[in-house]
C-alpha cells in the first residue's frame, strides 16, 4: 500500500483534498453527456452541411435547365449558333462550345435576366445547349438520334420566346381586292405621287396585286430576312451619338423582335454606307449599300426578305407621331421607286424587273396597317428612281419617322411594322 491512502473508507484521501466517490461519479456522468452532446452537434451539424450542399447543387441545376430551355427556345441565339456552325465544319469541340459561350452571354446581357456567368451553374447551361444542339461526338455516331434531335432543334427555333408585340384587332376598316376600289381611287387614297415620276394601272393592277402571295422562305436555320441603313447616320431629335440612338437602334430593335418573336433569321447588316473618308457623304450612298448588299445575298442566297429602314426628314414644326398599343408611336411611310421620269418616260439604265412585286408589297403593307393600326403608316410615296429595290422581288423602302421624333418613338414603331411584316409575309396568318 501507498502511504497516505487507506483502505475500506469511503473517501479518498490526498495530503491537502479530500473527494467523495459519488461526486467523482457524477463528474464522470457529466462529462460523458458533455461528450455525447458533442458529438451529436458535430454529426447533426455534418449531415445539415450535406443537406444543405446538397439542395444547393439542386438550386443551381434546376437554374441552369430552367435557363437553358429558355435558350434554346429561342430563334436568335439558336438559329446563330447553328448558322456559325454550318459555315465553320472544321471547328474542334472545344472551339464550338466557346462560340456558343459568347452568342450566350451576349443574349443574357442584353435580355431581361441578370444571370451572372461567373456562376457556378453558367458552365452546365453551356453543356445542355450543346447538348440539345446535336453537335457532340456521341451523338453524331448515331443516325436515328441525331434525326430526333434535328425536328426538336427546328421546333426549338420555330418557337417564340416571348410576346413583344400582341396580334391587334380589326380597329380600322379591311380591304379586299373587291372592296378596295379602282385604281384611280386607291392612288388618290393611299399614295403621293411625286411630280418627276408617274404611276400606270399596268404597273399595279389592283386585284392582282392584292392577291399576289407574299412569303418570307425557308427555315430560320439559314438567313431569311436582311435589313440595312443605305443612311445609316440618319438621327433624332434626342439623338445622343450612341449608335443605340440612330436608325441602326431602329433596325436592330427591327431585327430582335423579328427574331426573338416571330422565329425568323435575320441579318441586320450596320455598314455606314453614307460615310466616305470618315466623313458624311450620301452621293454614292445608295451605289455604296447595292455593292454590299450584293455581297451578303451571294454569301446567304437564302435570304428573301430585304429592307431598307430610313427615316424623313420633314419640316422641323412637324411631329409623325401616333399610339399603338399605349406607346408614343412614330408613324412610317413605304416608299416606291419607279425608275421612270414622268416627263421622258422608263429609265433604261434603273430597270427594275421586280417593279410591280414591289408596289403590291407595299400595297398590302399600307392596307393591312389601315386595318390593324389605323394611322400608323402614311401615304405610301413613289418617286422616280429605283432605290436598289431591284436587288430582291420582295424589297421595300421603309421611312420610318423622321428626324423630329425622339429615338424612343423610333423604336416604337418597330413593333407593330415587325408585326404586319408577319401578318403580310408570314407562313400562317398570326
Amino acid at each position: 500500500m501507498q502511504r497516505g491512502i487507506r483502505k475500506n473508507t469511503n473517501r479518498i484521501m490526498f495530503p491537502d483534498l479530500a473527494i467523495s466517490q459519488p461526486l467523482i461519479q457524477t463528474v464522470m456522468k457529466g462529462m460523458i453527456i458533455v461528450l455525447c452532446l458533442y458529438i451529436a452537434i458535430k454529426c447533426v451539424n455534418l449531415i445539415t452541411a450535406d443537406k444543405a450542399g446538397e439542395v444547393g447543387n439542386q438550386v443551381v441545376s434546376d437554374t441552369s435547365k430552367m435557363l437553358a430551355k429558355e435558350i434554346v427556345e429561342n430563334g436568335s441565339v439558336m438559329s446563330r449558333y447553328m448558322l456559325y456552325i454550318e459555315n465553320h465544319s472544321t471547328l474542334t469541340e472545344t472551339a464550338k462550345k466557346k462560340v456558343l459561350d459568347q452568342i450566350v452571354s451576349e443574349y443574357l446581357a442584353r435580355s431581361e435576366y441578370t444571370y451572372d456567368t461567373s456562376d457556378p451553374g453558367y458552365n452546365q447551361v453551356i453543356n445542355l445547349i450543346y447538348e440539345n444542339a446535336g453537335y457532340t461526338k456521341e451523338e453524331t455516331t448515331e443516325a436515328k438520334p441525331q434525326t430526333t434531335n434535328k425536328k426538336k432543334k427546328e421546333k426549338a427555333v420555330k418557337t417564340a420566346a416571348k410576346v413583344i408585340v400582341p396580334m391587334p384587332k380589326v380597329t380600322g376598316k379591311l380591304y379586299t381586292a373587291d372592296n378596295l376600289g379602282s385604281f384611280e381611287s386607291v392612288i388618290n387614297k393611299f399614295y403621293i405621287v411625286t411630280a418627276a415620276t408617274s404611276i400606270k394601272e399596268s404597273d399595279m393592277p389592283i386585284k392582282t396585286a392584292m392577291s399576289e402571295k407574299f412569303r418570307i422562305k425557308g427555315s430560320s436555320k439559314k438567313p431569311q430576312i436582311l435589313i440595312y441603313h443605305t443612311h445609316s447616320q440618319e438621327e433624332f431629335c434626342n439623338s445622343n451619338g450612341n449608335e443605340s440612338t440612330t436608325i441602326v437602334g431602329v433596325g436592330e430593335r427591327l431585327a430582335e423582335i423579328l427574331e426573338e418573336q416571330f422565329g425568323y433569321n435575320v441579318i441586320h447588316d450596320k455598314s455606314t454606307y453614307d460615310i466616305v473618308n470618315g466623313q458624311l457623304d450620301r452621293n454614292e450612298a445608295y451605289d455604296q449599300s447595292r455593292a454590299g448588299v450584293k455581297k451578303i445575298l451571294k454569301k446567304y442566297p437564302s435570304i428573301s426578305l430585304i429592307l431598307d429602314i430610313h427615316r424623313d426628314g420633314v419640316n422641323e414644326n412637324t411631329r409623325l407621331v401616333t399610339e399603338v398599343n399605349g406607346k408614343s408611336t412614330a408613324q412610317v411611310m413605304f416608299f416606291n421607286g419607279m425608275s421612270r421620269f414622268k416627263t421622258t418616260g422608263d429609265i433604261d439604265y434603273l430597270y427594275n424587273p421586280y417593279l410591280y412585286e414591289n408596289l403590291a408589297l407595299a400595297l398590302q403593307m399600307k392596307v393591312n396597317a389601315e386595318a390593324y393600326y389605323p394611322g400608323f403608316a402614311r401615304h405610301n410615296y413613289v418617286n422616280a428612281y429605283k432605290y436598289n429595290l431591284d436587288l430582291c422581288k420582295q424589297s421595300m423602302l421603309i421611312e420610318v419617322g423622321a428626324q423630329t421624333n425622339t429615338y424612343q418613338e423610333e423604336r416604337n414603331a418597330a413593333e407593330p411594322l415587325a408585326r404586319l411584316i408577319d401578318i403580310v409575309m408570314g407562313k400562317k396568318k398570326k
